[in-house]
């Protein structure tokens, strides 16, 4: 099972008919069966699963594994189907083959890709809850995080615009108080210099008055 949920990250270059655009499959399997638009490496993944699934349950002597072989490998010289099974089933029937041998033998590789179908989407429910939900998990702990990094950008940005406010207002203060001290200072400054101006007066006029 772990061939089937393992994801390809080269899933190979689909093999297509020239002239239909579908995929062509050249291989053996003895299931012959349309796999749609899958690569040629994806097709002959699953056709080798099955050939050796089939391989492994094989009774002893032809049975419908054997059959189903022949028929697709005799595909290319007999065309016609009813044709090839008549001729498939007379060279085997020869080694023992039975029409009831092959239907019940059918019937039993059916069960067993049954319980191979059960298995497999066991394995990938488990794929599933290791590979998917856990990311799943941790999209949504990035999301909550990006939701969370936006409320505190708001926040931020709030904040910024309060305090280049605030900055506002202090330069305005600083400007106001600036000009205030300038003018005290002037202020001080002539109403020091005219004291400075009569002490020295009043020294001269003292000298001279006061003998």
């Amino acid at each position: 099972m772990g061939l089937f949920v393992e994801f390809d990250d080269d899933p190979g270059n689909p093999v297509k008919d020239q002239n239909t655009g579908t995929i062509t499959n050249n291989t053996s399997t003895p299931s012959s069966f349309s796999m749609g638009n899958f690569s040629q490496q994806e097709i002959e993944k699953f056709e080798k699963h099955f050939d050796d699934l089939f391989d492994g349950a094989n009774l002893p002597g032809p049975d419908y594994f054997e059959f189903s072989k022949m028929m697709n490998m005799l595909e290319a010289h007999i065309p016609d189907e009813s044709a090839r099974m008549a001729a498939v089933y007379a060279s085997l029937n020869l080694q023992g083959l039975t029409k009831e041998k092959i239907i019940s033998t059918a019937k039993q590789y059916y069960a067993i890709i049954e319980g191979d179908k059960a298995d497999f989407e066991k394995a990938a429910a488990i794929k599933a809850a290791s590979e998917v939900e856990g990311r799943k998990q941790e999209v949504t702990e990035l999301e909550k995080k990006i939701s969370d990094s936006s409320d505190q950008i708001k926040k931020l940005t709030q904040d910024i615009a309060n305090y280049q406010a605030q900055i506002g207002t202090l330069k305005n203060e600083m400007i106001q108080q600036e000009a205030k001290i300038s003018s005290n200072k002037s202020g001080y400054n002539v109403a020091c210099q005219a004291m400075l101006n009569k002490i020295t007066s009043d020294i001269q006029k003292i000298n001279t008055a006061i003998q």
